[in-house]
């Protein structure tokens, strides 16, 4: 990770972000932000953004303690007024707890393969680990219509679609990216109110902790 940190740099990159593996969506890495995040900015001489598992004041704290110059901050902001993601989606978000999130390299592969991934687990999910996490063209009901799109478009299962408003059918069992920070995601908000918590909440943490020791 510090190797491809060090390639960014030289190639001219202004910021590097150290998406640690607790983040939503698409995540290649396997290595924790806490991890993560120190060693990248002991790597590189330009700023370093720390993303996965940022969804409070507390979390970006601790980011900024291990050499993070900002957060990126992700599932959080998906319980927004602003975010268009479908009601049973954003619903699912507020109920989830840390442990309700799960990583798949090829779960929700259609249209978009390869490509890593964390979300929160649901009756996709669950009949597929029943199946032993079967490899693709040998998972349950493949290729089965589970929706649309508000554009009329069929939404099949395992397809990387996130649902947004106006997707009708079995939204639950779509893929509802989410980091596991969604823990920390309790209540509906408007972005600029939870950008500005997140903010006071760290300020806050950092004042405290320089009591601490």
């Amino acid at each position: 990770m510090r190797g491809r940190g060090q390639k960014r740099r030289r190639r001219g990159a202004d910021v590097i972000v150290a998406q640690g593996w607790e983040a939503g969506g698409h995540v290649w890495g396997q290595v924790s932000t806490m991890a993560l995040v120190p060693a990248v900015a002991d790597a590189v001489d330009i700023p370093v953004v720390a993303a996965g598992g940022i969804a409070d004041g507390r979390a970006m704290a601790a980011a900024m303690m291990l050499g993070a110059s900002g957060v990126w901050v992700g599932t959080r902001l998906l319980a927004s007024d602003e975010a268009t993601i479908h009601d049973t989606y954003r619903a699912r978000l507020l109920d989830a707890s840390e442990a309700d999130t799960q990583w798949a390299h090829d779960l929700y592969d259609v249209d978009w393969p390869d490509a890593p991934h964390r979300a929160l687990g649901n009756s996709t999910s669950r009949a597929w680990q029943k199946a032993g996490n079967a490899a693709p063209g040998h998972r349950p009901n493949e290729s089965q219509v589970i929706g649309h799109r508000p554009t009329g478009e069929p939404v099949l299962r395992y397809q990387s679609y996130t649902p947004v408003p106006g997707t009708s059918g079995d939204v639950e069992a779509m893929s509802l990216l989410a980091g596991q920070g969604v823990a920390q995601v309790r209540n509906l908000s408007s972005a600029a109110d939870i950008v500005a918590e997140i903010y006071q909440e760290a300020k806050d943490v950092l004042k405290r902790g320089s009591s601490i020791l």
